[in-house]
């Protein structure tokens, strides 16, 4: 039986996805947060305020990844998107930009290489999760593959939040043409989630 600590993870901290609120209620104003709550299931209605900046999403608490995957489809529905993936890639990109300040940027682009990004993939897997173990099982000079495996709770749009955010690591360390994609998904009836990123220098 699972102990009462694994039944408690799949959550990710709030610092994942408080900067794509942030760009979202900014392109769309603050009506679009009170019509986002409302989308949002009852249970969700009372983890979340319309009235206080970023909904009241704290960095350092744990949100359900269901909780984050409905308010993500939500946005969706709202932004009128007729592509949900290009919508989250949009949204990732700009909350990843959001999350960093101006000297991250500068040190990220400065310092670190794609390669450097993959060697740090699990320790950034952490700051944002509590499931899922991620490695690395596959690196060369213009690509890697990511696996995470033993993801509890996980949901798809959480999923592409986090294949979206990857990508966009990488395109700040200043390479071109940087595309990610999943080859395995637990949403298809995988039991990981493999990702491969490709890159031009």
């Amino acid at each position: 039986m699972p102990s009462s600590e694994s039944l408690r993870l799949g959550n990710m901290f709030g610092t994942g996805v408080l900067g794509a609120i942030d760009y979202f209620e900014q392109r769309h104003g603050p009506a679009a947060m009170h019509a986002l709550v409302a989308k949002l299931s009852p249970k969700w209605r009372e983890v979340v305020r319309p009235n206080v900046p970023s909904m009241g999403v704290l960095g350092a608490k744990k949100y359900p990844y269901a909780f984050v995957g409905d308010m993500v489809r939500a946005m969706a529905v709202l932004a009128r998107a007729t592509d949900e993936d290009a919508f989250i890639r949009e949204i990732a990109s700009a909350g990843f930009d959001r999350t960093l300040d101006t000297v991250a940027r500068v040190i990220l682009r400065a310092i670190a290489s794609p390669l450097d990004v993959a060697q740090r993939a699990p320790d950034l897997w952490r700051l944002f999760h509590d499931s899922g173990r991620l490695t690395i099982v596959e690196q060369g000079e213009r690509h890697y593959l990511s696996q995470i495996a033993e993801w509890m709770g996980h949901d798809v749009a959480v999923c592409k939040l986090g294949v979206e955010a990857g990508r966009r690591i990488v395109e700040r360390t200043g390479v071109r043409q940087v595309e990610a994609r999943r080859e395995k998904c637990v949403a298809w009836g995988h039991d990981v989630c493999v990702t491969r990123v490709r890159w031009t220098p």
